[in-house]
């Protein structure tokens, strides 16, 4: 074992005594944002979901984790085990303290082999002699029971014809029984795509078969895809990836890079897809990944890479999505989200109307496919959440919101077509709102900041708002 320790590069083994307790005290000092109902990281930064599976018993839920500050550091990997997505346990972490993962633990998946969890991950190393990146895939064995057996290493290189930046894994199994996993990747053109390596079995030498093609996406300007997943659903091929580099668009793609899935099927290694779309329209929602073994659970990173946010100052950044159960409807993903709700009340609201914990609540809102313009919570500084549809879009405004410089560079609004829209469900949990809109035909997932807000709702129209309290998770260390 190593105990790596050098500036950002230091893993939980080179803990300080008392050290995450300090920065505990850091993040508890934060009065307004931290959620209720969200994962979140204790201390440091959350981002990735990696390694999610089901067991058969309990769901395992890791996250990339750093745990000394809001940046990001040395890759962790958080571990969580639930059964109900409502009470969850930490088991065993993964820490780097191997030389194939000499700078973190990047992101992957996991499968179930011989009754034991495989989780997939690239080993981040750095070569001594030129700071260069050597990509490592790796394999972390665990027990169903969340401990940690043993690690090591399975591609020691990136292939022939590709850079450094070859990372995060998803395997799965075959119906031949045979071990595959698509892999992201850049080819040395610096083009964006994903690889599909084989093996018989976990003792065997991983083949790379081929590159994955997605047809009618429009691969022009990536330079990278991160975060592949390749499953199947309603009788359907669906492969959700996240490709770095895309062109910003005035609807769509607005962010600096974007959470995509395709629907269709697939032929040898070749995706003919039915529909592409973003799985998520809002402001923040990256690398989002299925949980293997369901029918299919997904989980996304409440965040973008080379964002700031506000509560870093508190020493922690960034949270996971709601788990969303996913199905296909009308030739597209559905999502909707797994939470635990107290008895709805309706509420009439003509102009504006205080709600008791609203920043912790469930809004169901019945829109009509009317022009309707909401504005949630308010504080002395005249800060607001601004949410209005009109002919066909919907349009989330956090311009009147706390901001760091690098939010703002990316705009302040966000906009979803929806040429008919009937329904919102909007959860609140503090600094993070998931909106389902037409009950999970598309959503919009933002982090907002207003300090010592009041929890105002203001109509532009009479509304009937049913409002709900959404259950607190617990977490058992």
């Amino acid at each position: 074992m190593h105990i790596f320790n050098n500036g950002k590069y230091k893993s939980l083994h080179a803990v300080e005594q008392g050290e995450l307790a300090t920065i505990r005290q850091t993040v508890h000092s934060d009065k307004d944002f931290y959620p209720t109902y969200h994962l979140a990281p204790q201390t440091g930064l959350f981002n990735d979901p990696n390694g999610l599976i089901f067991d058969g018993e309990k769901y395992h839920i890791f996250a990339q984790w750093f745990p000394y500050d809001a940046l990001h550091g040395m890759k962790h990997w958080e571990h969580f085990i639930t059964r109900d997505f409502q009470t969850f346990e930490k088991f065993d972490r993964l820490i780097p303290d191997e030389m194939f993962e000499s700078h973190g633990c990047y992101s992957g998946g996991a499968i179930m082999w011989q009754n034991k969890i495989v989780a997939f991950y690239t080993g981040n190393t750095r070569r001594a002699s030129d700071n260069q990146r050597v990509p490592h895939q790796n394999i972390a064995i665990f027990d169903k029971s969340g401990k940690l057996l043993e690690k090591r290493c399975i591609i020691d290189q990136a292939p022939a014809g590709y850079t450094e930046h070859v990372r995060d894994p998803k395997p799965f199994i075959t119906t031949e029984g045979k071990i595959r996993f698509v892999l992201g990747a850049q080819r040395e053109n610096l083009t964006g795509t994903c690889l599909v390596y084989e093996m018989d079995d976990l003792d065997s030498t991983p083949r790379l078969i081929s590159e994955l093609a997605v047809k009618d996406f429009d691969n022009s300007h990536v330079f990278m895809w991160e975060c592949p997943d390749l499953f199947q659903l309603g009788g359907k091929d669906v492969f959700v990836w996240s490709p770095q580099g895309k062109l910003r668009e005035a609807h769509q793609f607005q962010n600096n890079y974007h959470a995509t899935y395709a629907l269709g099927k697939l032929e040898g290694n070749n995706l003919t897809a039915e529909h592409i779309e973003e799985l998520d329209y809002g402001f923040d929602f990256y690398a989002p990944q299925s949980v293997q073994n369901t029918d299919r659970i997904v989980f996304g990173w409440v965040g973008l890479p080379d964002l700031t946010y506000p509560t870093d100052k508190y020493k922690w950044h960034s949270t996971l999505s709601l788990p969303r159960q996913i199905k296909v409807a009308n030739g597209k993903i559905q999502q909707t989200p797994i939470v635990q709700l107290a008895a709805k009340q309706a509420v009439e609201i003509d102009q504006k109307i205080a709600i008791d914990n609203l920043d912790t609540a469930y809004l169901q809102i019945s829109v009509e496919n009317q022009p309707l313009a909401l504005n949630f919570f308010s504080n002395d500084n005249g800060q607001t959440l601004g949410l209005r549809y009109g002919n066909g879009l919907l349009t989330l405004d956090r311009s009147a919101t706390e901001q760091t410089d690098l939010m703002e560079k990316f705009g302040s609004l966000r906009h979803c077509q929806v040429d008919k829209l009937d329904s919102l469900e909007i959860f609140f949990d503090r600094s993070v709102v998931e909106i389902f809109i037409n009950s999970g035909e598309k959503v919009m997932t933002l982090r907002f900041f207003i300090a010592n807000r009041i929890n105002l709702l203001e109509t532009s129209r009479p509304i009937t708002v049913q409002v709900a309290q959404v259950q607190a998770i617990q977490i058992q260390n």
